[in-house]
């Protein structure tokens, strides 16, 4: 008993008055989360705002339960009591859109966006985002409709912690540790937010880590906000001054490339103004008004809704801006789509009766409700609905899996689906394309699948082949002639068919390859990051140390950086160029394949055209669009000893077009990398043209 009096003593949260105003910063903070994605297409800060309050609340709520003598000592209440509230608008959201993604929308039968299905569900998408190197992008017909879920992902794994250490209050009967413990997790979290602004900020704004701090602070001001007795007057002035900040942090910074380093503390810090603002004066009482209020009760269903209703809707009308009458009604129908939610769902399906304490029968007591009420019956059905939901969709991405499994790869049938072979008169007979084009995308080399490629935020100095040994070496292993395949993903394409040359005629694959980075000895374009220069120097040291019989890579490529369609050959390019002559190493230089492209230079998905049009020619790329008339590396290459200039043009293109589909096979998977079965019927052509170096 006296344990359990001094976790309550060491709880001063357990008196503390409900903040309303709280509620209204709140639904202000998540109502310019909305305004900015749909107007403004920046990150206004209110995210930061609304996990600082998630702490707040949440925590808070927990610890002044631990504080009671009869607590429960059983965990599953709070999980469940927190899974009835945040599940049910959660399922409806996510099963709206996945039934208008999957049926009208092309665009978005995307293995990523699948996974990112499974990851919102099981809160994790804040990972998930991280792990498919997904910058947080302006709305767009391209964007996933799911990608505003990773605070949501940060938020729930908050609450587990902030569950754990109720628990372990209740269970030990001791608080005082509690403090120290979340001001230590606070200032290590900042600091590693500061931190990571420096080196990687698209995973700095994701991580879980990263965003602690802002969450904790939150729970510390719960604790002990109440403790600090400031005049009214200065209480006022702070609740004024916070809201200012609040609502003017859009404005001021785009949180997408600040947030949450030092520059969050500019809306984490007027939010807590106003928390020490007291609830007291006119803005206070603004902030506590009927209307501030609802918007607060409804901010959780309209930040769900907002992001997907804008997203399909920029798909369905094919515009690719919000016009103001389009974003004055996303933003109307999220409202009501939010307030239909809250009193349908949300408050139904919520936890209504308080949370058992220790020798309570609650289990018992809802089989005798189910038995006698009308409404208990009516919640289970929903329930029961609402799980089907859940399994549902976390079985899609198990049935893509097996579908891309039984896509058979880069095998196919070769009277079937002939390929590149059609280009040289083999018979092409009447046969649907293959793979299934919201498949083709997912079917990927083995230096994707097998790690074998330095990705985006990977350590530049570190060589994939140094790390997988035997793992990344293709063709004949045991060869003892190697050929080194260098530069970035339109190099890396070409390892599914060196892998079958090198089975046949006896010579290893090596690939010294890194994602969107073409290899060079001298940066000259401005075009290249500095990560992608110091791997090269790495990738130049293993060429000359190791002396390949040959070198292949990728010649030339469009200045997409700029809006260029064209291919030139970059100015970096020939500097490695010169390197391997003077090494006296031998070199294949492919010319590049085409890139779909929009006027603009923005990628156009051939299989999303594809699932749109079902016409090759239509999905096709004008060879005019993307070719010189003549291969502009060959000028390069073919006065320089021991390399070969090869102009690949005739192996996508028939005439002056270059189609969707040659031989039964999607060329591209995307818009502008090659379609793993497509590349493989090309064996034969390319190993015409490198034979002589082997």
């Amino acid at each position: 008993m006296q344990a359990t009096t001094t976790a309550a003593q060491a709880t001063p949260v357990r008196s503390v008055s409900y903040r309303y105003d709280l509620d209204g910063l709140r639904g202000i903070a998540i109502a310019f989360v909305v305004v900015f994605h749909v107007f403004v297409g920046k990150v206004s800060g209110g995210v930061d705002v609304f996990l600082l309050l998630s702490g707040y609340f949440f925590l808070g709520s927990q610890l002044r339960y631990a504080a009671r003598d009869s607590a429960s000592r059983n965990p599953w209440w709070p999980f469940w009591r927190t899974l009835r509230r945040l599940y049910p608008a959660l399922l409806v959201v996510l099963g709206t859109t996945a039934v208008v993604s999957f049926l009208w929308v092309p665009q978005m039968r995307r293995l990523d966006i699948v996974q990112q299905f499974t990851a919102s569900l099981l809160y994790f998408q804040n990972w998930e985002l991280a792990s498919q190197s997904a910058d947080y992008n302006v709305a767009s017909g391209t964007v996933s409709p799911l990608q505003h879920l990773w605070s949501m992902a940060v938020q729930g794994q908050f609450y587990v912690l902030a569950i754990a250490v109720a628990m372990v209050v209740i269970w030990t009967g001791r608080s005082r540790w509690v403090t120290p413990f979340l001001i230590a997790v606070t200032l290590a979290s900042f600091a590693y937010a500061c931190w990571m602004w420096w080196e990687f900020q698209p995973l700095n704004y994701y991580s879980t880590w990263s965003r602690m701090w802002q969450l904790t602070l939150g729970a510390l001001l719960a604790l002990h906000a109440h403790r600090l007795r400031l005049p009214t007057r200065v209480q006022q002035a702070c609740t004024l001054l916070g809201l200012a900040m609040v609502l003017s942090t859009g404005f001021l910074f785009d949180g997408a490339w600040y947030f949450p380093g030092v520059a969050a503390l500019y809306p984490i810090g007027g939010a807590t103004l106003v928390i020490l603002g007291g609830g007291i004066g006119p803005v206070a009482g603004a902030l506590a008004h009927r209307g501030m209020r609802w918007l607060g009760d409804i901010a959780y269903p309209l930040y769900l809704w907002h992001w997907p209703v804008l997203i399909l809707a920029l798909v369905l009308l094919d515009v690719d801006t919000v016009s103001l009458p389009l974003g004055t009604a996303v933003i109307l129908g999220s409202l009501v789509l939010a307030d239909l939610t809250h009193r349908l769902v949300e408050k139904p399906l919520r936890q209504h009766a308080r949370r058992p304490l220790a020798g309570e029968r609650r289990v018992a007591d809802a089989r005798a409700q189910l038995r006698t009420s009308r409404t208990a019956r009516g919640r289970a059905v929903a329930g029961s609905l609402l799980a089907a939901v859940l399994v549902g969709l976390l079985t899609v991405q198990g049935i893509w899996q097996v579908r891309l499994h039984n896509a058979g790869g880069v095998l196919l049938d070769a009277h079937l689906y002939p390929g590149a072979r059609a280009l040289e008169g083999a018979d092409v007979p009447e046969r649907k394309p293959a793979p299934d084009p919201d498949l083709v995308t997912w079917i990927l080399s083995p230096i994707w699948t097998e790690d074998c490629i330095s990705r985006f935020g990977d350590d530049p100095e570190v060589l994939p082949v140094d790390v997988r040994g035997q793992d990344c070496v293709f063709g004949d292993r045991a060869a003892t002639r190697d050929v080194y395949l260098v530069g970035g993903s339109h190099a890396e394409q070409w390892v599914i068919p060196l892998d079958a040359l090198g089975r046949e005629h006896g010579f290893r694959v090596v690939p010294l390859v890194r994602q969107s980075c073409p290899t060079f000895a001298e940066e000259r374009d401005g075009l290249f990051e500095p990560d992608c220069v110091r791997f090269n120097e790495r990738v130049l040291e293993r060429l000359a140390e190791a002396d390949p019989e040959l070198v292949i890579s990728t010649t030339t490529r469009p200045r997409i950086e700029h809006g260029g369609r064209e291919e030139q050959v970059p100015a970096s390019y020939p500097t490695f160029w010169n390197f391997l002559a003077e090494h006296d190493i031998p070199f294949a230089g492919l010319r590049d394949n085409p890139w779909s492209t929009f006027e603009d230079g923005t990628d156009l998905s051939v299989p999303v055209c594809m699932l749109d049009l079902e016409d090759p020619e239509l999905c096709g790329i004008n060879a005019a669009d993307f070719y010189q008339p003549q291969d502009p590396a060959a000028r390069h290459l073919n006065r320089m000893p021991h390399a070969k200039a090869i102009d690949t043009r005739g192996w996508y293109c028939v005439d002056d077009l270059c189609p969707a589909v040659i031989g039964n096979i999607f060329v591209y998977r995307d818009a502008n990398h090659l379609s793993a079965p497509y590349v493989l019927s090309l064996a034969p052509q390319l190993w015409e043209e490198v034979a002589e170096f082997l």
